[in-house]
């Protein structure tokens, strides 16, 4: 094992910030199946719940940028979708969409977006009643300049948590060492204060996701 700090987080289950890319999977494994049409789902063109995304980096580096932001959506009723109708009885991704949103820096160590809770359009789309939504999982990519090249930030949290807390070491280092890019080495606050000491905290740092209802 190699002596870097941070590595002990390779041993600790899967945080809700890497939840967002196993989301992805049963999309991966559609494509080496066979080509398969998106499904058509619409971008609401009047959506009436705002909420807005706040992320804050504390003791990060200066060069951190936030590149990305994202929600996803799960059908609440799945009685509105077609049967499954493959072999692996999965629905490849038919009932869940995302949809991008920008996030703008506000200042040195904050940055902000809005979403929207009925950001997909309920509708009938393959004529077995209505499909209805609800908001799974909002999340965010961050970078820094210097580490870019080879990984990144992914952090999420829900509604109904209203907001996660995520460390990880100053020393940046992917999650996977091999040579490409993956995500970097990061803990919720629970596995920080189990598993890293007292006196070496101040090696990292904190990435603080929040999700409220807007205004205006």
């Amino acid at each position: 094992m190699k002596e870097r700090e941070g590595e002990q987080f390779r041993a600790l289950g899967v945080s809700r910030a890497l939840y967002a890319l196993l989301l992805t999977l049963p999309l991966l494994a559609a494509c080496g199946s066979k080509e398969r049409a998106p499904p058509p789902y619409e971008k609401n063109p009047s959506p009436k719940e705002p909420y807005d995304l706040v992320l804050t980096v504390r003791d990060g580096p200066d060069d951190i940028q936030a590149s990305s932001a994202y929600v996803s959506y799960k059908i609440a009723d799945e009685a509105c979708l077609p049967p499954i109708d493959n072999f692996e009885g999965v629905r490849y991704g038919t009932d869940r969409h995302s949809l991008d949103f920008r996030l703008k820096r506000v200042n040195a160590t904050t940055f902000k977006g809005r979403f929207f809770r009925d950001g997909v359009l309920s509708r009938d789309y393959f004529g077995r009643g209505i499909c209805r939504w609800k908001v799974e999982l909002v999340g965010a990519f961050l970078e820094t300049e210097k580490t870019k090249s080879f990984t990144y930030f992914t952090t999420s949290t829900t509604l109904e948590d209203g907001s996660e807390t995520l460390y990880t070491s100053k020393d940046i280092q992917p999650l996977i060492d091999d040579g490409k890019k993956h995500p970097a080495n990061i803990t919720d606050e629970e596995g920080f204060i189990r598993d890293v000491p007292e006196d070496q905290r101040s090696n990292y740092f904190s990435i603080i996701i929040s999700t409220t209802p807007g205004k205006g």
